[in-house]
């Protein structure tokens, strides 16, 4: 019999995302177990917080362990509020989902025409990371956190993975001062998790990871399990299509997979990409977030006239691609973002940012 201590760090209601709790067996100590939260009506935020709906009645809130499947619920009665009773004030992190650019920041400041992101992606310094997360907190913002970031070279050997570096890097956030920010960001949503790696099925020359069964779903979860040595309650996930890398097999530790979308992926039915990875998500017990190629995602260049506006966003960085319109943008993010547990873009440009349009 599972008894939870507590509800903590869990997902959406409708949404599995595995997340450590402390729970205690009849006859045991307390120990650390992974669990997927549900409710039978509103939703469970990032910290395992219970939020009703609209409608009064009986609710039933679960929290189901990954491996094993053992289970515990809590009972809720929904209750119409008072007269005259004012609603609790808001939280300091607005909900909605977070959505925001990869490298959306220069150095402390935040780069220009992002104030209406809600989300900040990619690598922070250690010795810089404190500071961050104050300032994103006074600002309503959360933070999608590299810890292992830059180039692959900083974490390989003979161009091989070197998983001694990769936790060199790791441990240089390994500080008193680090664990208790990030333990206080993840508690009130300023961070909503951690990437540990970019595209380990990458094997092109300058962006791979070493030959063929360097990187394994196997190697990734060690990755995410050093992460959680460190900060328990941190989510820890890895960037990659869904269906990109060892499809047929499921990660057991990483909490999250974050996919990103371009047109070539389905011809632009946005929306088949979006059900595959959240069938994928419900599988495993993982959970999904979204991200748009907005440089390189939309259609690509026609030889005649490479990459015409309007019919695309302009050139983009690289072979033939082109950047995604303003219509693709909004009508892809809006069938990819409410779906998952994040929408983010890659990557920050400031000539497509300054575009009104987009």
């Amino acid at each position: 019999m599972l008894v939870l201590l507590a509800l903590a760090g869990g997902g959406v209601a409708d949404t599995a995302i595995a997340s450590p709790v402390q729970a205690h067996r009849q006859g045991a100590d307390s120990v650390i177990v992974r669990v997927t939260f549900s409710a039978t009506s509103g939703t469970v935020n990032p910290l395992g917080l219970f939020t009703s709906g609209p409608i009064p009645g009986a609710v039933k809130v679960v929290a189901k362990e990954r491996t094993s499947g053992a289970a515990d619920t809590v009972a809720v009665a929904v209750v119409p509020p008072r007269a005259g009773v004012a609603a609790p004030a808001a939280p300091a992190i607005a909900g909605g989902i977070p959505f925001g650019s990869f490298g959306s920041w220069d150095g402390p400041i935040r780069k220009s025409n992002t104030d209406d992101l809600t989300l900040s992606v990619g690598s922070v310094d250690p010795e810089e990371l404190v500071r961050r997360i104050a300032g994103l907190r006074a600002t309503h913002h959360r933070l999608l956190l590299t810890m292992t970031g830059g180039a692959h070279a900083k974490y390989q050997s003979n161009g091989v993975f070197d998983i001694g570096k990769w936790k060199a890097r790791m441990d240089e956030f390994n500080t008193p001062a680090i664990q208790t920010a990030v333990a206080a960001a993840v508690a009130d949503g300023t961070i909503i998790g951690t990437s540990v790696m970019d595209e380990p099925q990458n094997r092109s020359p300058g962006k791979g990871w070493g030959p063929p069964g360097t990187m394994t779903k196997a190697r990734v979860d060690e990755l995410c399990a050093y992460v959680k040595t460190m900060f328990p309650t941190l989510p820890a996930g890895v960037v990659h299509d869904h269906n990109a890398f060892e499809p047929a097999k499921s990660y057991k530790t990483c909490d999250f997979i974050v996919t990103q979308y371009r047109w070539s992926k389905t011809k632009g039915d946005a929306a088949a990409f979006r059900d595959e990875a959240l069938a994928l998500g419900r599988r495993d017990g993982i959970a999904i977030a979204f991200s748009l190629n907005i440089l390189d995602g939309g259609l690509p260049k026609r030889r005649a006239a490479e990459c015409p506006v309007p019919e695309t966003g302009g050139p983009g960085t690289a072979g033939p691609a082109c950047r995604m319109t303003p219509a693709q943008v909004r009508d892809w993010a809006l069938v990819l973002g409410p779906a998952g547990c994040a929408l983010t873009m890659w990557r920050y440009d400031r000539d497509f940012m300054s575009n009104p349009d987009n």
